[in-house]
């Protein structure tokens, strides 16, 4: 079952969150099934118990698996798991606010820590991979992928803050901030917004200009923020209108 584990590029905490919750999606373990501890997965991955004790407790956050203190690791019963999908799915105005007030103090932090780190040549080449890779995904319209290097795009700024404490608080949001994304990318105009603003922030970074890359990070946030609050005003308003009608 776990023959197809590899390492790439995230940290390898992250490498096992989505390895053991793909095997979850593809029903490779069952509701309720206890899967193997600590010990046993990291030797049959060939990686740390550590790093499988913080992708646990990732996974149990998210809630996709229940920890059982003195009885083991259990994939999340349908109901537990359908209300954490339900929270994280259904993102509200008032979410959105709250959500985007703790990303500007925590990715406005990590890039000013990402400059202060002296970020390597490699480092900022992978941005700009990551930056080219989504334009090409958005001029094929393909905005799954753009999501999927959006994502990519703030985890890697996170990594290069080398704040391990910061990186964790990110993984635990990150289905929240699928789904605000999934909102975002559709929202005409929005998806090239972000890539200007992504190459502003790269830019900054490559000057060693920690308050101009900070400034730009917020500026990004808070234009995201904005276009995510007025393009769910329009849809509450369609849907009232609508239900109007139905009743007329």
């Amino acid at each position: 079952m776990f023959d197809g584990f590899k390492t790439e590029r995230k940290s390898i905490s992250e490498e096992v969150v989505y390895y053991i919750r793909d095997l979850i999606h593809q029903g490779r373990f069952s509701s309720g099934e206890k899967i193997p501890g600590e010990r046993e997965l990291a030797q049959k991955i060939n990686v740390s118990r550590n790093t499988i004790r913080e992708a646990y407790k990732i996974l149990a956050a998210q809630g996709y698996l229940t920890i059982k203190h003195g009885q083991g690791v259990f994939v999340s019963d349908e109901e537990t798991y359908r209300k954490n999908f339900a929270s994280s799915f259904f993102v509200k105005h008032d979410d959105v606010v709250e959500l985007f007030a703790i990303r500007k103090v925590l990715e406005t932090q990590a890039v000013a820590w990402a400059v202060d780190s002296d970020c390597t040549p490699g480092q900022i080449a992978g941005l700009e991979s990551i930056l080219a890779d989504a334009r090409q995904a958005a001029q094929s319209h393909d905005y799954d992928e753009v999501s999927r290097l959006d994502l990519k795009f703030h985890l890697s700024l996170v990594r290069m803050s080398d704040n391990s404490i910061l990186h964790r608080i990110m993984m635990n949001l990150i289905d929240l901030l699928s789904e605000v994304r999934t909102q975002s990318v559709e929202i005409p105009g929005r998806c090239e917004q972000s890539l200007l603003e992504h190459s502003r922030i790269i830019e900054a970074i490559k000057q060693n200009n920690k308050e101009l890359a900070v400034q730009n990070m917020l500026n990004h946030l808070e234009s995201v923020q904005k276009s995510i609050l007025i393009h769910q005003k329009g849809s509450e308003a369609v849907s009232i209108h609508k239900g109007n009608e139905m009743m007329s």
